[in-house]
C-alpha cells in the first residue's frame, strides 16, 4: 500500500509542514505587531520632544523680548525724548527707544546703566522685526532711516528666535493696544500705545517629514509710556 504525502513528512518526533507554516505565520504576525508598536511609540516620543522644544524656544524668546520692551520710553531725566518710534500696520515691526545706558554704541553691554539725557548710547534704539522669509525674529540696533516705514530693517541685526512661522488665523506678531484696549495699527497713533501683546509660533522638526508648531503669547504694560 502506498503512503500518502503527509505520511511521508510526518514523524512522531517532528511537525507537519502545515504546522510549521502556521507557526511561522503567527511569529511574523506577532513580530509585525511589536514593530508597529515600537514605531508608533518612537514617533509619539519624537513629536512630544519636538513640541516641548518648540514651546521652550517660544517661551525663552518671548521672555527676553518682553524684558527688553518693558524699557521702552524710559526717560528719567525727561530730556531724551524716548518712546515708541515706529510700528507697522501688519504687526511685524516695532522700534522703540529708552535712555538706559551711558556707554557708547558697540560697548560690551552696560553693567551699571545710568541715564544721561540722550539716545546716543549702547542699545538705546532697538528695532524688532519678524522676517517671514527667513522665519526669524530679529533685534536690530540703531536702524538706519533708509528702512523707516518699511517692513525691513537695517543697522546691526541679530536673530533672537528662529523657526518662527506665521501665527494661526493670521494673528499679528505684535499687537498694540491703547489705554482702553483698542487695537492700534496706524503708526501716527503710536503715542496712544500703552500695552503690547507678543504672539509667536515656533515650528520644530518631528521626525521624517513631520513638524510640530506651538504658539505662545504674552502681554506687557509699557510702564514708561504715557505717564
Amino acid at each position: 500500500m502506498k503512503k500518502g504525502f503527509f505520511n511521508c513528512v510526518h514523524s512522531n518526533d517532528g511537525v507537519t509542514l502545515m504546522e510549521l507554516l502556521v507557526a511561522l505565520g503567527l511569529t511574523a504576525t506577532v513580530l509585525g505587531i511589536m514593530v508597529a508598536f515600537f514605531m508608533n511609540f518612537s514617533r509619539a516620543s519624537t513629536i512630544q520632544n519636538a513640541a516641548a522644544g518648540a514651546q521652550h524656544s517660544a517661551r525663552a524668546g518671548i521672555d527676553y523680548i518682553m524684558q527688553d520692551i518693558r524699557m521702552a520710553g524710559l526717560d528719567p531725566m525727561e530730556k531724551a525724548g524716548a518712546g515708541i518710534e515706529e510700528i507697522s500696520a501688519s504687526g511685524k515691526k516695532l522700534r522703540f527707544s529708552s535712555d538706559r545706558c551711558n556707554l557708547p554704541v558697540a560697548s560690551a553691554g552696560c553693567p551699571n546703566p545710568e541715564p544721561d539725557g540722550d539716545l546716543d548710547d549702547d542699545s538705546e534704539i532697538v528695532t524688532y522685526l519678524y522676517d517671514a522669509a527667513q522665519k526669524t525674529l530679529k533685534r536690530c540696533l540703531y536702524e538706519l532711516p533708509a528702512t523707516y516705514g518699511l517692513e525691513s530693517s537695517s543697522g546691526s541685526c541679530q536673530a533672537v528666535l528662529e523657526k518662527v512661522i506665521a501665527n494661526p488665523d493670521a494673528f499679528p506678531v505684535f499687537t498694540f493696544l491703547d489705554n482702553d484696549g483698542a487695537i492700534i495699527t496706524n503708526n501716527n497713533d503710536r503715542s496712544l500705545i500703552r500695552t503690547m501683546i507678543l504672539t509667536l509660533t515656533v515650528e520644530e522638526p518631528a521626525g521624517f517629514k513631520n513638524k510640530v508648531a506651538r504658539t505662545y503669547s504674552s502681554r506687557v504694560r509699557l510702564r514708561n509710556i504715557g505717564r
